[in-house]
């Protein structure tokens, strides 16, 4: 009987040791793509020499670019790691052929309604709206950016607040009773070329400046379908349009002036402020020694990082690459400060060119590109969860394709050393991420891994 223990305690010790010894990784992809014999000819290696440091991001472009489906930011969320990081939004309100120009025009009610598909941030809590009337002029042929300066450029006197709880998937009405802001349709309501010209109209009416302050400390950014059917100024109206009124009481009508994509500029405004954070400290700091590296949406914080030994790996060649895959580590949850729940769901990095301008690497055009059929998956960005083993903890990295890319560097055809790391949808998205960085201490700090053959 002791010997049958025994051997039934061998076994289950046995697998147990099989589990936990299971890795899961691709360090050595790329091997499979060789004759079995030619595998001894194979270098694995990894370049572990990347410089790196936080830098501003660029600003990026904002205003309308003809989506139906356009998404844009209102709101503020705050964290000890980035700072205050607020989303404001300009829009102009189109005229309508529903509201005829006639004389003792009544308007009865006047209100904007805003359909905010989603919320980013503390939902629980409720989100205050501000409406401003704006009183600068924008153009829907001109293109405008996420740094644009609304100072001086609205009336300060909010037309309408109101505090909301959020709600994915609803039209919020906000009851304009601003008595200047009405006396302005009054003031020509028989004038039929303001609203028979769009052009005249929107020198007359400029728009809407719109922000929102959240209650709760995280903050609440809320993302706004501002194209939809249902964001819309709509007034309802009575006046003498008619030449006979058949009822003793007032016909009142109903009139949309709507916002779209074909003839309403739109601007979606960023500002961040990183005051109080170690992060404010040390961006734009190329010289500085830190062992994370940041990401942040709404053109926030980006990573800056370049490959130090290169000249060492061309000295090598000539060398054939199989694999390169650069490979970005996020710091446990309980060290960032960042829920992995919250983590993008997917980064993306490119070139910095001579003009500063960025340019994705040469593998996302060829694995991805904007063919819809290839695989997004083949050029990777995303998170991707990984353990060590049955019995250890999860951790997250985001591993990017750069083979192609990286054997151009070493060629010579594609000789820029200078790397970006960004959101994927920075522009509609606030979240952020805290990722090792390149300090030798870091056990998995930043990597490109390779598989490669000597000539």
């Amino acid at each position: 009987m002791k010997k049958k223990y025994l051997w039934v305690s061998a076994i289950i010790f046995g697998l147990l040791g099989l589990m936990t010894s299971c890795q899961i990784g691709d360090n050595e992809l790329g091997t499979d793509i060789l004759p079995p014999g030619d595998n001894v000819l194979v270098t694995l290696d990894t370049i572990f020499e990347i410089d790196a440091y936080p830098v501003t991001g660029k600003h990026i472009l904002t205003s309308e670019t003809y989506n139906e489906n356009r998404i844009l930011l209102l709101g503020v969320v705050e964290d000890t790691i980035f700072g205050k990081s607020t989303a404001s939004v300009v829009t102009q309100f189109n005229t309508t052929s529903a509201y005829i120009p006639a004389a003792n025009t009544e308007i009865d009610s006047l209100f904007l309604a805003l359909y905010i598909a989603d919320f980013l941030g503390d939902e629980d809590q409720d989100l205050t709206l501000s409406v401003y009337e704006f009183t600068d002029r924008i153009f829907l042929d001109s293109v405008y950016y996420s740094d644009y300066d609304v100072a001086g450029k609205y009336d300060p006197v909010p037309l309408v607040q109101k505090t909301i709880t959020p709600e994915a998937g609803t039209a919020y009405e906000l009851l304009i009773e601003d008595q200047d802001f009405i006396d302005k349709f009054l003031a020509i309501e028989s004038d039929t070329t303001t609203f028979y010209s769009d052009s005249i109209f929107k020198d007359y009416f400029n728009g809407f400046y719109i922000t929102a302050e959240p209650s709760s400390a995280e903050g609440t950014m809320a993302r706004i379908l501002i194209n939809n059917s249902l964001s819309r100024l709509t007034m309802k109206y009575a006046n003498d349009s008619t030449d006979v009124d058949s009822t003793v009481e007032r016909d009142f009508y109903y009139a949309h002036f709507s916002i779209n994509e074909f003839s309403s500029q739109k601007i979606n405004v960023f500002e961040h402020d990183y005051t109080g954070t170690r992060l404010g400290e040390i961006i734009d700091n190329e010289t500085v020694s830190t062992p994370y590296s940041y990401v942040q949406g709404m053109s926030g914080v980006n990573t800056r990082f370049s490959f130090a030994n290169l000249s060492e790996w061309m000295d090598q060649n000539p060398i054939i690459i199989n694999n390169a895959s650069l490979v970005f580590d996020v710091v446990p949850e309980e060290e960032s400060g960042i829920l992995y729940d919250d983590l993008p769901g997917r980064l993306m990095f490119g070139t910095i060119l001579e003009d500063d301008s960025y340019e994705p690497i040469y593998d996302y055009n060829v694995l991805y590109g904007n063919d819809a059929t290839r695989v997004a998956s083949d050029f990777g960005g995303f998170r991707k969860g990984e353990s060590a083993g049955l019995f250890s903890d999860t951790t997250y990295t985001y591993r990017f394709k750069m083979s192609l890319h990286f054997q151009s560097m070493l060629d010579g055809t594609k000789p820029d050393n200078d790397f970006i790391l960004q959101l994927d949808d920075g522009l509609i998205s606030p979240k952020n991420i805290k990722l090792w960085s390149n300090l030798p201490t870091n056990e998995r700090r930043i990597r490109l891994e390779i598989v490669y053959l000597k000539l």
